[in-house]
């Protein structure tokens, strides 16, 4: 018995003739009258009495009809919500930002913006800073990541990233330091400063940005004390025991105790991306590229 049977078995409990649920289905009229005989003797059920010239449902059959239409309002429904999934105007989507992030633009708009065209998304935001995130999406447990950089491991390069902005890397310095009141900075200004320094087997972002672009520098910190996250760096600073660089989030409000000054002399800036992997065959990772790309500043 084929799904289409079922149907036929409706039309004709629905006219009680065969020649009408003929007419309505498009097919001939002894077709259809073989495949209900088919389907009762498949069944082993009377289905349809005869009345006339028509037919009636006997009472098993007003059962199986209840129960049919049931089954093909669910089926339909299925349908329709698998072909939602399909086109990608429902489902879930499940992105990690760091969380300084959050309220830097165009992610707010970027955000917005999926719910607004696509009210059945179900989003997932998880926090994982960003190598975290390479791992998830690679293992499948999430679907796109918003990181500080782009992939550079071997595993990592299988991912596709999308820049999305620029954030800028100043010099932190305690609030009561000489140089606190100075509109700007250059890297002979910070000459024989103390410093807190990244740990050596540190992995944060904004670290391997200035790393790489001191890296062929005549300029050193002097290292007085080192640390393994920007949280401790700033506590550290702020408590005086020297100078960092630190990255200023646009629209958050001062780090307490801290002063952040640009440099000039030197480009240091993190570029956020939009990494996932080309393997996911999400349709609403799509959506999420397709809105990301008009969102994006061009400058990023």
């Amino acid at each position: 018995m084929e799904l289409r049977h079922l149907r036929y078995f409706v039309a004709v409990a629905e006219t009680e003739n065969y020649t009408q649920a003929a007419h309505k289905l498009r097919i001939a009229q002894p077709s259809l009258s073989q495949r209900i005989k088919d389907m009762e003797e498949e069944l082993g059920l009377t289905l349809f009495a005869h009345k006339g010239r028509g037919v009636h449902l006997t009472p098993a059959g007003q059962y199986f009809r209840a129960e049919v239409q049931q089954m093909l309002g669910r089926l339909a429904a299925a349908t329709d919500a698998a072909r939602q999934i399909e086109r990608g105007e429902v489902g879930s989507l499940r992105l990690s930002i760091l969380e300084a992030f959050t309220a830097v633009e165009p992610i707010p708009t970027l955000l917005h913006e999926l719910g607004t065209r696509f009210p059945g998304l179900h989003l997932k935001l998880v926090g994982l800073h960003s190598q975290a995130q390479y791992q998830a999406i690679l293992e499948g447990k999430i679907d796109a990541g918003i990181v500080g950089h782009r992939p550079t491991e071997a595993t990592e390069l299988t991912l596709e990233g999308m820049p999305l902005m620029d954030i800028p890397i100043f010099a932190m310095l305690p609030a009561g330091h000489p140089l606190a009141a100075e509109a700007s900075l250059r890297l002979d200004d910070l000459m024989g400063l103390d410093f807190i320094w990244p740990e050596a087997d540190a992995n944060t972002s904004y670290w391997a940005v200035f790393r790489e672009a001191l890296k062929d520098r005549d300029w050193r910190p002097r290292i007085v004390q080192e640390a393994s996250s920007f949280a401790t760096t700033s506590s550290l600073v702020a408590a005086g025991f020297g100078c960092g660089l630190g990255i200023a989030i646009p629209g958050h409000a001062p780090i307490p105790g801290i002063v952040q000054i640009p440099i000039l002399n030197i480009d240091l800036r993190i570029r956020i991306h939009l990494v996932w992997s080309p393997e996911n065959p999400s349709p609403m990772l799509q959506r999420l590229l397709a809105v990301a790309r008009e969102v994006v500043r061009p400058s990023a």
